[in-house]
């Protein structure tokens, strides 16, 4: 028999050490028009089990003597408009516990007995959706091979809809700058770099990043700029993590350089049409992280830049060695984005530079020989806002800097309007984050505090990173598992998205609705924030000392945490918005 089969909320996380633990129960589901409402179905058998959301006849290959008698347990979700079903597939966190975050899309998975399924269920809800009073209904049936199905569980859930249309995401509001790692792409769908069948394959990730309102469009202008992140050393974890330039460079015979920008602008396209009109950021000719080649290529220029070249006098591979050749590079690439009328979008990136000295001078020289160009960087230690926010036109710090230099940054901001203002996460301990050891409703948390904060939106050094292999473990490195991705390769050249995509998703979704009432009244959306959030911007120290004090653990004996866990607070507060919003019409 089935031993559980309940509703819960979306950010509910199946985990294999859950046995026995209270699900949330789901009441009622509510949604914009052109949004999505989310819920997850949870189901278990104390025999072995598949679970299928199809309808496609299914038998198990798993020997019946050797694991019992098979039981199939079959899901049906019906609703005025279009829904998904999808199962989730089971990670290995950092602390050994298996837990659900990707979103698989094949409509049959199997499971031990008395193992936990969790079923994704998504409702589309279309910019011309009837507002009103909707019912979802979900059918949960079993049977044995051979016999009839049977009921096991029918319930209906209100569905609100809102009458407030939300904007599609290329309007978005909150500037989302998740960084692409194409060649990683490449890697892990088995197609040739930069070939036909790699922009295939990146056409499905620009549109599920697009999906997410992303707005910056990363390329690679230089090898290797963040040194592989460490993989060549990595024996626990391994995985090549290596990106590559996108850019081709060629020697011609009478000595001159020729370069092709073709499958730059290609991918810059892909993105634009796609919806993503920001910034295009450019990585690998500023603070470029060397752990293989030590010692420079070319002693008198500041960066270790490494620029290869095929030399078609002798047909061999080569590096830049000299500092004349890489500054008419980096110039002949200012050229090109001035022809093309893209210079404006252009920022040249740099990540968590940790030597003031060496970056000040680099940005001297960079301001000389190119001066079009212009800068945005993700910034570690709180020193560095200091000595460089008025030099660069993406300040991008991270969460505990940012909350230190509140005060400072907001003057930045105020004095320098036209530049944005991000923040950003990483790595894993600490509240909040997206690594999977962090609680899901995390993911949410990061739209309504973009709000909170009054950046511009928020960063993040990750979308499509990959390990060895990423399907069967995403952990790397000392990074907390999930720290290097929000989507997963497929088998068939898609994208699989997961869990915290789809939280993170949701949050972005809040930042819109609270901006949209900001517009109107602010102290209402202030008002409603706190019903997440019980600090304010003005007392970000105190919550720093609160995120240093409890990691990545919420003190249950604490009289009242800073950040609601709770899903009915934030359901709460989408409610409320949508009404007012409503009401303003």
């Amino acid at each position: 028999m089935v031993t559980v089969a309940k509703i819960t909320n979306e950010a509910y996380r199946v985990r294999l050490d859950d046995r026995g633990n209270p699900i949330p129960e789901l009441t009622c589901l509510v949604s914009a028009r052109n949004d999505t409402a989310a819920f997850q179905i949870i189901v278990q058998s104390n025999f072995q089990y598949s679970v299928n959301v199809g309808t496609a006849e299914w038998f198990s290959d798993k020997n019946a003597r050797i694991y019992g008698k098979h039981e199939r347990i079959r899901i049906a979700v019906s609703a005025p408009f279009d829904v998904e079903l999808n199962p989730e597939g089971w990670m290995t966190d950092n602390d050994d516990v298996q837990k659900a975050d990707v979103l698989l899309t094949q409509d049959v998975v199997e499971s031990r007995a008395n193992v936990p399924v969790g079923i994704w269920a998504e409702i589309q809800v279309p910019a011309d959706a009837l507002p009103g009073n909707h019912t979802v209904k979900v059918s949960v049936y079993r049977s044995f091979y051979g016999e009839d199905e049977e009921v096991v569980l029918t319930r209906e859930i209100p569905l609100t809809v809102s009458r407030y249309v939300l904007p599609d995401p290329q309007n978005w509001c909150m500037y989302l700058n998740l960084w692409q790692h194409l060649s990683s792409v490449a890697r892990h769908h088995d197609v040739r770099i930069w070939s036909d069948a790699h922009f295939k394959v990146l056409e499905e990730y620009v549109r599920s990043i697009a999906a997410l309102g992303q707005k910056s469009i990363t390329v690679c202008a230089g090898e290797i700029p963040w040194g592989g992140q460490g993989c060549a050393s990595n024996c626990e974890y391994p995985g090549n993590l290596f990106e590559y330039s996108i850019i081709g460079i060629v020697k011609k015979v009478d000595g001159s350089f020729a370069y092709d920008y073709s499958k730059m602008q290609r991918y810059i396209d892909l993105c634009t049409e796609a919806g993503m009109r920001g910034d295009i950021e450019i990585f690998g000719l500023v603070n470029v992280w060397q752990r293989l080649i030590e010692t420079p290529l070319c002693s008198d220029y500041p960066e270790n830049i490494v620029l290869r070249y095929l030399d078609e006098a002798d047909g061999c591979i080569k590096y830049l060695r000299r500092r004349e050749e890489i500054i008419a590079y980096i110039q002949a690439l200012e050229a090109y984005f001035k022809q093309t009328g893209q210079i404006e979008r252009v920022r040249i990136g740099a990540d968590e530079p940790s030597d003031v000295e060496r970056y000040s001078t680099t940005l001297t020289l960079l301001k000389e020989i190119a001066p079009a160009f212009r800068c945005s960087t993700a910034i570690l230690h709180s020193n560095f806002i200091e000595e460089f926010q008025d030099r660069i036109d993406t300040v991008e710090p991270s969460l505990s800097c940012f909350n230190r230099e509140y005060k400072r940054l907001m003057e930045h901001k105020a004095q320098f309007p036209h530049k944005k203002l991000l923040w950003y996460v990483c790595g894993f301990g600490s509240i909040p984050n997206n690594a999977i050891i962090n609680p899901l409703i995390d993911n949410r948390c990061i739209g309504p505090l973009t709000d909170l904060f009054g950046t511009d939106g928020f960063l993040r050094w990750n979308y499509c990173l990959y390990p060895k292999d990423p399907r069967k473990d995403i952990r790397y490195s000392s990074f907390g598992a999930g720290d290097v991705n929000f989507v997963y390769p497929s088998h068939n050249g898609s994208v699989l998205l997961s869990l915290r995509y789809k939280l993170l998703r949701r949050g972005i979704v809040d930042y819109e609705l609270l901006h949209a009432l900001r517009l109107h009244n602010s102290d209402e959306a202030n008002a409603l924030l706190h019903r997440i959030f019980f600090f304010d911007a003005q007392s970000l120290d105190a919550f720093e000392d609160y995120r240093q004090q409890i990691g990545l653990c919420v003190d249950q004996s604490r009289e009242r945490d800073l950040i609601s866990r709770d899903w009915n607070d934030f359901n709460s507060m989408k409610i409320q918005l949508l009404q007012r919003l409503d009401e303003i019409g």
